[in-house]
């Protein structure tokens, strides 16, 4: 069923625009691609094929980009851990909103927005944000449409409830939170409460989270310890599953540049032709494990890559 051809030199932006890795990207409503990079202009902006649109955003974000969602209004949401903020942008790069106060962490692991927040699920329908948090934190927090503080719920830990890197957060038609519980190898399942559901276990590393087609797509990394190393079928790879937990099919055979071959999938986004596109943090990931980040066609692979489907 998951069936590609792996492309990574498929667009063409400026030559003045440059980036070491991307974090995030979306989908607007013009079927514009919204990618959020790490680099001095954060926003490019490009056509399902590749073409370059748009950017902005420079001066407004740190090196640490993490994610950005379309919401169902077409407003974007960025995530940015660095500075420890969540930001509501219009389609035309005006910002309009920022929860967080820039560059004051809460107390870590106090539970406290925001110590290094990772992700956010709008819902319009319910009136409320959610946002995981994240690399400081081990919460999701629940706010209004104006950015003011619900609840929270969330603790360290491996318990239904608990998180060890609460990394993404995605919702289904029913409103219901998928969120990856990355070093607990798993997504956990709750209502808008804070109630625990489920839980979908049968996964390493779970990076990123998406729901397309009634579908749950997760986006894995790869070892994380060199014991694992030469482990194989632990990813990178992107795994589909569906809304109750079973597993549909897998894509992705480890690192490198083989036709099935993956990086470091961070962020991920589905076209209406079932295309996935696919952010790649090859910097942080592989540097943190030792590795040099590879080459391609003579230049250093900056992780944006398009799976293209194959009917």
């Amino acid at each position: 069923m998951l069936s590609y051809i792996s492309k990574i030199d498929w667009y063409k932006v400026p030559d003045e625009i440059v980036w070491d890795e991307v974090a995030g990207i979306s989908i607007d409503h013009e079927n514009r691609l919204i990618v959020f990079v790490r680099g001095e202009i954060p926003v490019i902006i490009l056509s399902t094929n590749g073409e370059y649109i748009d950017s902005f955003g420079k001066g407004e974000f740190t090196k640490r980009a993490h994610s950005v969602r379309v919401d169902s209004e077409n407003f974007y949401w960025f995530v940015d851990d660095g500075n420890h903020t969540v930001s509501k942008y219009n389609s035309k790069g005006e910002r309009l909103l920022t929860i967080g106060i820039p560059n004051k962490p809460s107390k870590l692991h106090s539970g406290i927005p925001f110590n290094r927040c990772t992700d956010i699920a709008v819902d319009y329908r319910n009136g409320a944000l959610f946002i995981s948090d994240g690399y400081g934190n081990s919460s999701v927090h629940k706010y209004n449409l104006d950015g003011e503080l619900i609840t929270s719920w969330g603790a360290p830990g491996t318990d239904p409830g608990h998180f060890n890197i609460v990394h993404n957060i995605t919702m289904d038609d029913s409103g219901l939170l998928y969120v990856a519980d990355r070093e607990n190898h798993r997504v956990q399942i709750f209502n808008q409460d804070g109630k625990f559901i489920n839980q979908i276990v049968n996964m390493h590393r779970p990076c990123t989270v998406t729901i397309f087609d009634s579908k749950l797509y997760v986006g894995e990394l790869g070892y994380g310890l060199p014991v694992s190393k030469d482990v194989p079928n632990i990813g990178p790879r992107i795994s589909l599953y569906s809304l109750n937990g079973e597993l549909i099919d897998r894509w992705g055979e480890g690192f490198g540049y083989g036709e099935k071959q993956l990086m470091a999938p961070h962020g991920l986004t589905v076209d209406s032709d079932y295309n996935i596109y696919l952010a790649e943090v090859c910097v942080a990931v592989l540097g943190s494990l030792g590795l040099e980040v590879p080459h391609y066609n003579g230049t250093v692979y900056n992780g944006l890559r398009k799976l293209e489907k194959v009917n």
